[in-house]
């Protein structure tokens, strides 16, 4: 698969505005953070600027990882293989003994380019996005039909992460034996599954989403990177459980007007209810294993509310109940996969347009020339 767009990597949560620029206690200020993403050795580096970047984890002296654990308080990078040291803006600054000489300093490499080398990369609405081939167009560009879309309805620059009692980020941490794209095919969207798959769906009288004449009761959206559908709270209040926080919306005091379950084409899921958003970063592993992190987002009112940490927990469990039923579902398609006949499957005009809407996007992606991208 040819794609050069922007993949989400990693949740950020230490920056009092995520949707502008978030930094994480795995990315703190002069930290860093190796992690691996499509099987590719990468580290996301915080320094004193407060700036996050990320860069391929590689010292190119001798090949291995610059940066082996994650650390934090760090006032260089310094290489575990030959001791190069790196500032925390991937420059080399130290390549000891180079040239036999106790005393030789970067410029006795003559013109080798020892520094690190960095992925583009950019941090929106609390999530590190990486651009590995670089020919990506501007990230606000690429997000702009979702952003237009849900900020409508939501107050999506003043939301915060939620943390626990201990002040650390509520990040949740699951795994699927599934491929990414089967993964996404599940959330980016497939409608009708909810009134069969999910218990809480199964007892509402609003689900499936049609009215007593077959009309749809839900809001398609299919615009760039944008997979979603919108439903209008007041034709779903007996499917959701309230939330008894103030609300994510322009004003706290009312909760918005609709709800969304939104796709960022690829790798990006964003539920928007009531109080809440939820991130949802599918980063794929092998061809039959997802990692998954979610963090939910909050105002400021409802994070100061003394009844937080006991709303938190009941959003949690329900989507974690909501999780453990789809993985079921998930990795049986995943399994279905394995024969011929699983090829027969096909779409409902009425209720698959998202799902074939993302496939397309798959697709397109797949059909690029080798030379369109590097990745």
């Amino acid at each position: 698969m040819c794609f050069d767009g922007w993949f989400c990597t990693t949740i950020k949560t230490g920056n009092p505005h995520p949707f502008k620029g978030a930094v994480s206690d795995q990315v703190g200020t002069n930290t860093v953070n190796p992690f691996d993403f499509l099987d590719m050795p990468l580290v996301a580096v915080r320094g004193s600027d407060n700036h996050v970047r990320v860069f391929h984890n590689i010292c190119p002296y001798d090949g291995c990882l610059a940066v082996h654990m994650p650390g934090t308080g760090l006032k260089s990078i310094d290489t575990y293989y030959h001791g190069w040291r790196y500032d925390l803006e991937g420059r080399l600054i130290d390549a000891p003994y180079w040239n036999g000489n106790p005393n030789c300093t970067v410029e006795d490499l003559n013109g080798i380019d020892g520094d690190l080398s960095e992925v583009r990369s950019e941090t929106r609405m609390g999530v590190v996005f990486v651009n590995l081939g670089g020919n990506a167009e501007d990230i606000d560009k690429w997000l702009s039909p979702w952003k237009t879309t849900v900020s409508k309805h939501f107050a999506i620059d003043k939301l915060l992460p939620a943390r626990n009692e201990s002040d650390k980020p509520l990040i949740e941490k699951r795994t699927v034996a599934a491929n990414w794209k089967t993964y996404q095919e599940n959330a980016s969207i497939n409608t009708l599954h909810e009134a069969f798959t999910h218990e809480t769906y199964r007892k509402s009288p609003e689900v499936p989403r049609v009215d007593r004449d077959g009309n749809r009761m839900f809001k398609e959206y299919m615009d760039g990177c944008l997979v979603a559908f919108s439903h209008k709270r007041e034709e779903t209040d007996d499917t959701y459980d309230p939330i008894l926080l103030p609300s994510a919306g322009h004003d706290p005091s009312k909760q918005p007007e609709v709800g969304y379950f939104s796709t960022i084409y690829p790798n990006l899921n964003v539920p928007l209810l009531d109080s809440m958003i939820k991130i949802n970063i599918v980063i794929p592993v092998s061809a039959t294993e997802t990692r998954l992190m979610h963090l939910r987002f909050y105002r400021p009112e409802a994070l100061a509310c003394d009844n937080f940490q006991e709303e938190e927990l009941a959003v949690h469990k329900a989507f974690h109940t909501f999780h453990m039923e789809d993985k079921v579902a998930i990795e049986a398609v995943q399994q279905a996969r394995r024969s011929p006949v699983w090829r027969q499957h096909y779409y409902a005009p009425f209720w698959d347009s998202l799902h074939h809407y993302f496939n397309q996007l798959v697709m397109q992606d797949m059909a690029a020339e080798p030379d369109d991208c590097s990745v």
